[in-house]
């Protein structure tokens, strides 16, 4: 016996949903990702640029005195 039509609508409806929701939720998750590598890209920026490159005194005593 063939399945009624309206169950058949029902699931297909049923999956439609299930599946949008779960290719909205990963592409927030993606968002989320994306975001975040660029916020460590620019704190690591951003801490780089505060190393300094040189020694900001010179070192004319030794330290072992």
């Amino acid at each position: 016996m063939a399945p009624i039509r309206d169950e058949q609508n029902k699931t297909d409806t049923i999956t439609s949903l299930i599946t949008t929701v779960g290719v909205v939720g990963g592409l927030s998750g993606l968002a989320v990702v994306i975001t975040g590598g660029f916020i460590t890209a620019n704190a690591v920026r951003t801490g780089l640029r505060q190393v300094p490159l040189e020694s900001p005194v010179p070192l004319e005593v030794p330290l072992n005195q």
